[in-house]
């Protein structure tokens, strides 16, 4: 039986589950933790917090992320004790400079923590890169912006130790399914009545091709007996995309625009199950 959600994301991120996990809980299988946990598109990880799966091959495209997750998975104290020096000097100027040495600085504990300010003081949450890969969003201005505190990154890194964490293409994740994991997929969505659901996590781009290579590889994993949950757009490409698949409507309010404007639209919730 699956109770309510355990832990709650560390991360703002675009398109994001937090708001909505109740909402997806419903349609995971029941002995879900018999299985091994694929998330192939890990972003703020709002699924795999909410279940804390015993066994986990998390991925992501994105390697900041990452690595970000990985220093948590081993150096949870160290990682808060960056951050909590840099909360106390937080200001407009101080981003700029924290996001200067975070462009031309390697993989750290450190830049973990920078990663961790940079999300959670920027505008909306955005991780943006240009094509040299370096990290480009503007200061946010939110007042009294909310950090994790020193208990909750214990927890999450407690969720993390035995999970795999690979910067990999979903691709190159979903070759390790085999029969009977639970694999969830939440993709970059479609654009969806005239807007444009943000993409750009890494120098690479989604786009419908994307998604119909992506509705092929959900196939194979398929029939190799694996259970499938997506989340994506309802868009007649998505909707033909599976349409031999069980297709669940949701109704749900995204913040989906540049000027920060709630939509109310409708996703799916789509299983093999």
């Amino acid at each position: 039986m699956i109770t309510k959600k355990k832990l709650s994301p560390f991360l703002r991120w675009a398109g994001g589950k937090v708001c909505i996990i109740h909402k997806l809980i419903p349609f995971v299988p029941k002995d879900y933790e018999k299985r091994i946990y694929i998330e192939p598109f890990l972003g703020g990880g709002s699924m795999f917090f909410a279940l804390c799966p015993p066994k986990a091959i998390l991925s992501d495209m994105n390697r900041h992320l990452i690595h970000c997750y990985k220093t948590l998975q081993q150096y949870p104290g160290r990682t808060f004790a960056f951050l909590s020096n840099f909360v106390k000097q937080d200001s407009e100027d101080f981003f700029y400079k924290i996001r200067e040495e975070y462009n031309r600085s390697r993989f750290t504990i450190r830049q973990a923590a920078r990663f961790i300010y940079l999300n959670r003081t920027c505008f909306n949450g955005i991780f943006r890169v240009n094509e040299q890969d370096e990290f480009n969003v503007p200061y946010g201005k939110k007042e009294n912006p909310v950090f994790p505190a020193l208990a909750e990154l214990k927890k999450i890194s407690e969720s993390l130790k035995k999970a795999k964490l690979r910067p990999w293409s979903y691709e190159k994740a979903l070759r390790l399914a085999k029969k009977g994991d639970f694999i969830y997929l939440d993709p970059p969505y479609p654009p969806l009545n005239g807007t444009s659901y943000f993409t750009h996590y890494t120098r690479e781009r989604f786009y419908e091709e994307d998604q119909v290579s992506l509705s092929k590889t959900a196939g194979q994993v398929a029939k190799l007996g694996c259970l499938v949950m997506i989340s994506n757009a309802d868009t007649p490409t998505i909707r033909k995309l599976y349409k031999h698949w069980n297709i669940n409507k949701l109704h749900v309010t995204r913040w989906i625009t540049c000027k920060a404007q709630k939509h109310k639209v409708d996703e799916l919730v789509i299983t093999n199950y």
